[in-house]
């Protein structure tokens, strides 16, 4: 009986060093748990962090293009504007271009016959036409003093320093519209590439997530299984 007592005594003492290991087992599992979720918490407000200033970087950016967009549009609309303007202008220059050729092309009408009249005048005279010296600064044309003979019916209606007036200012205007033609087609050019520009969407930033680290969950799976493992050795 007391032998029986004395095992029963035996039993109980290491059934409960048993159970006290058990308990000082758990409590280093559930120990590492608590440091993994801790480790896995810390770097979810990591990756928190990191994500919000991405963001605010993309809204920055965003604002950025947002400007750049309505700088562009506004400069599209003056350079239009600006083309409207000299389409019309040119227009205008044209003409008055086209006015000035018919002046000139009466002007030339009137002087092929005043030539001829004064080709004629010599030889229905008996008269003849003295010479003028070439290149002279002073020598005056035919044309001209039958320009300044008011007495003459048949004097022109412009002297030949008012059709070097005209043809001076037709020379103008020539090049004041191929200027224009000029300005016009650098307008052009500038709004087809800013145009081009709007058309381009802008880089998108893909954040670069960095590698997830290794659930915790399967850490404990692993961990209670080595311990499952070392029980049944």
């Amino acid at each position: 009986m007391t032998n029986l007592s004395h095992k029963d005594v035996s039993f109980s003492e290491e059934e409960f060093q048993k159970h006290e290991g058990m308990s000082e087992r758990e409590r280093q599992v559930m120990k590492k748990l608590k440091e993994v979720v801790d480790k896995q918490r810390d770097e979810i407000r990591a990756k928190d962090r990191e994500l919000g200033l991405k963001s605010e970087d993309l809204q920055q950016q965003q604002t950025r293009l947002m400007k750049i967009n309505h700088d562009l549009r506004h400069r599209i609309t003056v350079v239009e504007a600006q083309g409207k303007a000299l389409i019309e202008q040119k227009v205008e220059l044209e003409a008055d271009l086209q006015t000035k050729e018919q002046e000139m092309g009466s002007l030339r009408a009137e002087l092929g016959k005043l030539r001829e009249r004064l080709r004629g005048d010599p030889s229905q005279n008996g008269e003849q036409e003295p010479e003028a010296e070439p290149g002279g600064e002073e020598s005056i044309s035919e044309a001209e003093k039958a320009a300044m003979d008011l007495k003459d019916p048949n004097r022109p209606r412009f002297t030949l320093q008012e059709l070097r007036d005209v043809l001076h200012e037709r020379n103008e205007l020539k090049s004041k519209v191929f200027l224009l033609q000029e300005e016009l087609a650098y307008y052009k050019s500038e709004e087809i590439e800013e145009e081009n520009r709007m058309l381009q969407p802008p880089p998108i930033i893909h954040p670069r997530m960095s590698p997830q680290p290794e659930s915790g969950i399967k850490r404990l799976a692993g961990l209670v299984t080595n311990q499952l493992l070392l029980r049944q050795a």
